[in-house]
């Protein structure tokens, strides 16, 4: 499909194309220069898309597949300023990719699947899950730190904003490891100081850190929002959600955070907090006639983008209602929803082995 060539209107999202991929598209990530795309596909493969835009229009390409894995991806995850890359696998491997040679090298394997990968903020550290365990790799592929315990999987990892720590999530609540790539490379789980545990009493599913790292935002299997502030050890539960919470994520300016559950999204306003509490009370937003499978808020901003299992991708902004601003219908069900880095593009897999991009205008 050829690119738009109209410029887009404030408030919209411009459709830009649509590319026809070999599989299912499960994750993806984005260059730190928003310049190519990462897209891990259910064969095992994972391949590079050069985005168009609205200034420069023409059609979407097929890009080339770079094989690395035997069996289905399932995650991937892109430095945040640099040219290394990661990928895991069902086939338990877990490899770490140079974007100037695309020669993968193996840093970990085992039985175990790794479901969760997460760069450190300044891309200095790469975090895997693998069931119980949490790993943390250096940019030679190093194994640094090493932390096994909770009493399930790790279901959700989160880099400190600002510091030198990760929380990791799973069924006994979050731990807070602090991570310091500046000791010995033997200094892994005997020798790393213990991590600091945030206890709860339901299953975590994921995790959000405020944009100052001063609140850390859980989301819970039983359908609440748990609420720390770290520097004063309070607490708090926010509103119930009535479902499992699929995803929660703090705005840019950390005014608001949101969160899926079922076929709702719920919007908190933090302008006025004290205490750990929010000030406002919660938005429900009757966002989809279906569950919602992915969501996320615009890197630089207080807009947001929705998408379901009822083929709607909605286009929303924090403040303005409970209406969204912009609408499409996608070709089938969305597996993924992401952003580059700065906020210009947003890339949307589908169930039928489709990827749209949109150009993003505010």
């Amino acid at each position: 499909m050829s690119a738009a060539t109209a410029a887009s209107a404030p408030g919209r999202l411009t459709t830009l194309g649509r590319l026809e991929l070999a599989e299912y598209p499960v994750d993806a990530a984005w260059a730190p220069d928003g310049r190519s795309l990462l897209v891990g596909l259910a064969d095992g493969s994972v391949t590079l898309v050069q985005p168009p835009s609205v200034k420069s229009p023409q059609a979407l390409q097929a890009p080339q597949a770079l094989r690395g894995h035997t069996q289905s991806l399932l995650a991937v995850a892109w430095q945040k300023a640099g040219r290394l890359w990661a990928s895991s696998g069902q086939d338990g491997r877990v490899l770490l990719w140079d974007a100037r040679v695309q020669q993968p090298q193996v840093v970990h394997e085992e039985r175990q699947w790794s479901e969760r990968l997460a760069f450190a903020e300044r891309g200095n550290a790469l975090a895997v899950a693998t069931g119980r365990t949490l790993r943390v790799f250096d940019e030679a592929g190093t194994l640094r730190y090493q932390h096994v315990g909770g009493a399930g999987a790790i279901s959700a990892l989160a880099w400190h904003p600002r510091a030198g720590e990760l929380a990791s999530a799973g069924n006994g609540g979050v731990l807070l490891h602090p991570i310091d790539l500046k000791g010995s490379t033997r200094a892994l789980e005997a020798a790393a100081p213990a991590p600091r545990v945030l206890a709860l009493r339901a299953a975590c599913v994921c995790i959000a850190f405020h944009p100052e790292g001063r609140l850390l935002a859980a989301g819970l299997q039983e359908g609440s929002v748990q609420l720390w502030n770290l520097a004063t050890g309070s607490e708090s539960r926010l509103d119930a959600l009535g479902a499992r919470v699929l995803a929660i994520e703090w705005s840019a300016n950390g005014r608001y955070l949101a969160g899926a559950a079922g076929n709702e999204l719920v919007l908190w306003d933090f302008s006025g907090r004290s205490g750990g509490r929010a000030a406002a009370a919660a938005l429900r937003l009757p966002a989809h006639s279906e569950r919602i499978t992915a969501f996320g808020f615009r890197p630089g901003g207080n807009w947001f983008a929705s998408a379901g299992r009822d083929r709607r991708l909605l286009w929303w902004r924090a403040g303005a209602g409970d209406a969204p601003q912009d609408a499409h219908l996608l070709a089938d069900e969305c597996s993924l929803l992401r952003f580059s880095r700065d906020g210009a593009l947003l890339a949307v897999g589908d169930a039928s082995g489709g990827l749209s991009l949109f150009e993003c205008r505010p």
